[in-house]
């Protein structure tokens, strides 16, 4: 026998892309918007792990690694455009980003934007824009080694910059590719004046192509450590005082080739593309890109403390009226309070017993000269409202309003700008509306009311059980912007709509009901109404 035949096996292994990135991913972190440690599982791309934040729905990389990868800030560097008219669109569409901040700046702090500064994606020719010249932009070339301190959390490199006191930070990609954008967002805050708006561009992972695709989103997986939803973005800014102004998409625009050569690399397809009159054709790009503008809290509540308006429609209820009125006035409360009470010319001897609050501390009285609907009633009331944080109450004791306390939590600890009360979290059965004497009525409206949850979600990218409640609390903030419309019931389906396409997210919270019958004085209608209501969802959803 040869003598080779007994030497042992020498294996050399050459580690695959997947194994090499495993292996640089060692460090395992909390969740980088709320903090929580409570991961749940996806999937796995080219080796690295990505799991989704179980309280707030954060999408991020865990483990982590110590140093960020390849420099995807540097647009030309990390991704080179196909052909030139890729980057003629590129600058086209952040113009039209730059007029829109602009605007913004100019609506939410009443002057002109004269300093801006650009952290994250960018290209060197954004400078030379008009636009960018009209509001002083300053652009964070953000090299090999400025990168790398990045990952590190170190923005020692951008201090200069900084110090110039800019009136907008747009944060161009960058929460998403920096090693711990909580660290990141701290130091700017702390380095910048409280009037300073933050612009965030992200991706959104609550977005409808982010749903479907999951783990085939393909442009998004390649450089970042950490995805967004507008909800869970609002709640790491409120960590550091920023309060959600206002939110859109994001422009993005390529030419087919470009768009093809990103779905199909190198097939086919994309060829055939690349060699028609097609190649050149702009196309916009609808994959969850979005912007966030966020700001400080309105001056007039946050130098005077929290404080709650309630705002009470009341329209012939005289046998609950007086009952509701001094519940709520002598509910304690952690903060201080005000009560709007607006009265539709009840024709039951009602506004009679609402003149009796008239003067009392902390109480408004608003008449109405005739009914309009509950949704005019609150909007009415809406506009009398003096507090920073907003709670619809109605007239009637079919809610608990004990609950006020947990409703207000999620709020005060800013983990939520707007709160839902739901009648079905915590429910064994469907109670929520069990109606004796009428209880095919009440089976049917349980019904409906899962119908109208489920459609919200869709609609809306949610996850919400119960969209129809009373119990909707919210910052005052949350309406700026907003033209409500409604006189019905169907307000309270704009409202979380509305609210909701603003990027408030709502978190909810189970509260205590029991449904009084039609012939106990319930207004709502089933047929009349929910026929309404449920339009509103695609209404406000195109609208």
């Amino acid at each position: 026998m040869h003598p080779a035949a007994h030497e042992p096996r020498t294996f050399e292994f050459e580690p695959t892309a997947a194994v090499s990135a495993a292996r640089a991913h060692t460090r395992y972190v909390r969740c980088p918007a709320c903090q929580m440690d409570n991961p749940r599982y996806l999937f796995h791309k080219t080796g690295v792990r990505f799991v989704r934040c179980s309280a707030c729905g954060m999408v991020y990389v865990n483990p982590a690694r110590d140093a960020v990868g390849v420099n995807s800030l540097d647009i030309e560097g990390a991704r080179p455009f196909v052909n030139e008219g890729d980057r003629a669109l590129a600058l086209k569409d952040f113009a039209r980003l730059l007029d829109r901040v602009a605007a913004d700046h100019e609506r939410i702090n009443g002057s002109p934007l004269r300093r801006t500064l650009l952290l994250g994606r960018y290209l060197r020719d954004y400078r030379r824009l008009p636009e960018a010249a009209r509001i002083g932009l300053d652009v964070a070339e953000i090299d090999g080694a400025a990168f790398a301190r990045l990952g590190a959390s170190d923005l020692g490199w951008a201090q200069p910059m900084l110090a110039r006191a800019p009136q907008v930070v747009l944060l161009h990609e960058l929460l998403e590719t920096c090693g711990d954008p909580g660290v990141v967002l701290g130091k700017l805050v702390g380095a910048l004046p409280a009037s300073t708006l933050f612009v965030v561009t992200y991706t959104n992972a609550d977005s409808l192509p982010a749903r479907v695709m999951r783990r085939h989103w393909p442009p998004f997986f390649e450089h970042k450590t950490c995805f967004f939803s507008t909800g869970n973005l609002a709640t790491l800014m409120a960590r550091y005082g920023r309060v959600l102004k206002t939110q859109y998409a994001l422009p993005v625009t390529h030419t087919a080739t470009y768009v093809a050569e990103r779905l199909a690399p190198a097939s086919a397809v994309s060829r055939l593309v690349d060699a028609t009159p097609l190649r050149g054709v702009p196309v916009p790009v609808r994959a969850g890109n979005r912007v966030a503008v966020f700001g400080q809290h309105a001056a007039s509540w946050a130098e005077g403390g929290e404080k709650l308006s309630i705002v009470l429609p009341i329209f012939n209820e005289v046998r609950y009226a007086a009952q509701v009125i001094d519940a709520v006035i002598a509910k304690p409360l952690g903060i201080a309070k005000e009560i709007v009470i607006v009265e539709s010319n009840s024709t039951d001897g009602t506004r009679d017993i609402v003149r009796r609050y008239e003067g009392r501390p902390g109480v408004q009285v608003v008449y109405e000269d005739r009914p309009r609907g509950k949704g005019h009633a609150v909007r009415t009331g809406l506009a009398h409202v003096t507090g920073s944080i907003i709670l619809i109450q109605d007239s009637d004791f079919e809610y608990d309003i004990n609950d006020y306390d947990a409703l207000l939590e999620p709020i005060l600890q800013h983990k939520a700008t707007f709160v839902l009360g739901s009648r079905s979290l915590g429910l064994d059965d469907w109670k929520v509306r069990k109606y004796d004497s009428t209880p095919i009525r009440g089976l049917a409206m349980n019904f409906a009311q899962v119908v109208f949850a489920k459609t919200y979600d869709v609609l809306y990218q949610q996850r919400v059980t119960d969209v129809n409640t009373m119990y909707k609390v919210f910052r005052a903030e949350c309406l700026d912007g907003l033209d409500l419309q409604s006189n019905g019931f169907e307000l309270d389906i704009e409202l979380a709509c509305k609210l909701a396409r603003n990027g408030n997210s709502p978190m909810e919270v189970p509260v205590n009901y029991i449904s009084r019958g039609f012939d106990e004085g319930k207004k709502i209608r089933f047929w009349r109404d929910s026929i309404t209501s449920y339009a509103a969802f695609f209404k406000y959803r195109v609208g």
